[in-house]
């Protein structure tokens, strides 16, 4: 992985990081080593009830982030993510409404990741992430 797609994937997963602790989602790990598919580089347990939006807000967190700390994402780095988003919304929404669904959901995430707070985090997780790889949700509570 070049030092700029390793930048700019540890800015993805630590903005999904940083959305989990907004929203009191628990994270398990998060891991940025070449060789971890992208479903597999983070692992959040939402509990019951959590609410569809802030699952989608979590899924659109990373390439909102991304986005905003790199620019446009280009390499389909983002795709993933939208289809997680699309399907969460597809098993409790009507077809008619997944659209909206995501754009609040994108709307969410861009909001998130542009505030003081949340950008204090995501530099800081990413950082920690390019130096060790991979996090606990242990190692993320502390540094965060």
């Amino acid at each position: 992985m070049t030092n700029d797609l390793r930048w700019r994937t540890s800015l993805h997963e630590a903005s999904h990081a940083t959305c989990a602790l907004a929203y009191g989602i628990p994270i398990v790990r998060v891991c940025i080593t070449a060789n971890t598919p992208h479903l597999r580089r983070g692992d959040y347990r939402p509990p019951p009830g959590i609410g569809l939006q802030a699952i989608v807000t979590l899924c659109l967190a990373g390439p909102a982030g991304e986005e905003y700390f790199c620019g446009r994402v280009n390499d389909g780095g983002d795709e993933t993510d939208i289809e997680m988003a699309r399907e969460y919304l597809a098993r409790y929404c009507d077809p008619v409404l997944i659209g909206a669904g995501l754009a609040q959901g994108r709307d969410a995430a861009e909001r998130l990741v542009r505030t003081a707070w949340a950008e204090q985090r995501i530099r800081l997780l990413a950082d920690a992430l390019l130096q060790r790889g991979t996090l606990s949700g242990e190692d993320i509570e502390a540094l965060a």
